[in-house]
């Protein structure tokens, strides 16, 4: 993750902190399907999308050049973006030296998908975008809604059944296959919602502020949060969090920062 982040961000300085080593504890178990269904809440700009949809799908490829990824996310642009970096990495140096197994094929290396030599590939759509005659082994679905958007009871249910009539057929092997939802929340009935209350996922919610005391034990993860504990102190401490909260409301913050999406 460090390595991706220093590929895509260059200049950017790294932050490191026990969540993102959380986070990949979690996505070790997804691959080794352990876990098949995971959901992560978790405020925005603290790695979600680096870790979840670049950095692991890399990883995945690297150590299995036949696998196949598919992710989505709200926004086509947003979606290529996520597609282009994770494509930068598997041609960084440091990459093709841990992985030189990986090849890229010069027919279908584009934007959106990229197949590698073995016939794997990871592809780039958008929410409510065609996916047709595509598929996956592995389904990430990062931000599949716009805070702009979530105020529209129209927009979350166009999300919520574009993923159980649309995106979730996009999975080839029904037994095995894993799937990823990464975002903050946004409203009770977002996707987050939606799923949680069909029930069957496992479920990573990380509020940026702690609100109660909190034992953390996964994999090689074991850290306690006390109320009030910033999620990433070196990046936004609890004194900043506050601030935020004083501009952003009560309700966004609840939300997107706690987790813990309230009505008005």
């Amino acid at each position: 993750t460090q390595k991706t982040f220093l590929t895509v961000s260059p200049g950017d300085t790294y932050l490191h902190n026990w969540h993102i080593d959380l986070l990949a504890e979690y996505l070790e178990a997804c691959s080794r399907r352990e876990i098949n269904r995971l959901i992560i809440n978790m405020p925005p700009r603290m790695m979600k999308s680096i870790s979840v949809s670049v950095a692991w799908p890399a990883w995945l490829i690297g150590n299995n050049p036949s696998e196949r990824v598919m992710a989505a996310s709200f926004a086509e642009s947003l979606a290529i973006k996520h597609s282009t970096d994770c494509r930068l990495v598997l041609q960084s140096h440091w990459y093709r030296r841990a992985f030189p197994d990986v090849l890229l094929t010069g027919d279908q290396n584009e934007k959106s998908k990229f197949v590698t030599t073995a016939r794997g590939h990871r592809i780039a759509v958008s929410v409510g975008g065609s996916s047709i005659g595509e598929g996956g082994n592995i389904l990430i679905v990062d931000d599949p809604l716009s805070p702009l958007r979530a105020a529209s009871k129209l927009s979350l249910q166009m999300v919520n059944d574009w993923f159980d009539q649309s995106f979730l057929t996009r999975l080839n092997d029904k037994k095995n296959g894993v799937i990823v939802l990464v975002m903050q929340r946004l409203a009770q009935n977002d996707l987050t919602g939606h799923l949680l209350e069909k029930g069957g996922w496992e479920h990573l919610k990380l509020p940026g502020l702690a609100e109660e005391r909190t034992i953390i034990d996964f994999g090689r993860v074991k850290k306690i949060r006390l109320p009030g504990e910033a999620l990433h102190e070196e990046r936004e401490s609890a004194a900043m969090l506050h601030e935020r909260k004083h501009e952003m409301g009560s309700v966004a913050f609840a939300g997107q920062i706690q987790q813990r999406p309230a009505p008005a």
